[in-house]
């Protein structure tokens, strides 16, 4: 087992830690458990955002002249008349704002999207293996016991 344990295969390396140490490691986990759990909340609101402005981009045609809201931020909003839907001003990052035309748009926010994709898929793998150390280490500490 020591073996699996320097590959790690098998357990998490804890073999003969006392319930000290374990209670110790788990507090540890539990607190990585909960900020990839709010890192991932984070990730879905952001894409659930880039989504809806890829949607909006992808029928753009159909705004063009047409009375919208448009937020100002805090829930606050200004009624407008889209006056042209050939560009976008866009976040690029740093705080700086750019002007695009909307397949570069699209083709940024795509990109972002897949970005943002990943790094959910890295965060849930993370999130389940701190689970899988945390039942360990339950188990652990419950045969203590």
């Amino acid at each position: 087992m020591a073996k699996d344990d320097a590959k790690g295969n098998g357990s998490s390396g804890l073999d003969g830690a006392g319930a000290d140490e374990l209670g110790y490691v788990q507090q540890i986990y539990q607190n990585q458990y909960a900020v990839a759990t709010n890192s991932i909340n984070m990730v879905l609101q952001e894409l659930q955002e880039l989504n809806s402005a890829q949607k909006t981009l992808e029928n753009v045609d159909m705004v063009e002249g047409k009375e919208v809201l448009t937020s100002i931020g805090a829930d606050t909003f200004f009624f407008g008349r889209v006056q042209s839907a050939k560009s976008v001003i866009m976040a690029v990052g740093g705080g700086y704002l750019v002007e695009k035309e909307i397949d570069p748009a699209k083709e940024r926010i795509a990109a972002v999207i897949h970005a943002r994709t990943e790094r959910l898929n890295r965060l849930m793998k993370n999130r389940k293996e701190l689970e899988s150390a945390l039942i360990e280490i339950s188990y652990r500490l419950g045969s203590m016991h």
